[in-house]
């Protein structure tokens, strides 16, 4: 079963990133200033990392940086070669690593979360009579 929740956790890391990372870039054929949607853009990677963390069983931040690090040679390749691209590869190559970074924070995000929940319930059990 540990098995299986880890795999679940690396592909849907890797459907929702997929699904950001092409969304964002092909709202905008044509134009080339609104393209990657500067700083806030990035931080809707946090989603992909988040619900990927949820579904791993143990290994909550590789889940997330597997499967991002998988999906992001398949959106580099479909950018290059079926949506037009209005920056290099380089460029492209620079947001899709930063993008990963984002991904990997969103797994950190809900560790802390779970942490921080963990010890509210634990502090409320302590308080109980």
């Amino acid at each position: 079963m540990v098995s299986y929740r880890y795999w679940v956790g690396i592909f849907s890391c890797f459907l929702l990133f997929s699904l950001v990372f092409l969304s964002q870039k092909s709202g905008s054929i044509g134009v080339t200033e609104s393209e990657h949607h500067g700083e806030t853009g990035l931080l809707l990677f946090i989603i992909p990392g988040f619900v990927a963390s949820y579904f791993s069983s143990k290994q909550r931040i590789l889940c997330p940086l597997l499967g991002a690090l998988c999906a992001v040679p398949l959106c580099l390749i479909i950018r290059h070669f079926w949506l037009t691209s209005g920056h290099s590869f380089w460029q492209e190559l620079a947001y899709a690593v930063s993008a990963v970074f984002w991904c990997v924070l969103g797994g950190m995000l809900y560790l802390l979360m779970r942490a921080m929940l963990d010890a509210l319930q634990q502090f409320y059990r302590r308080q109980k009579p």
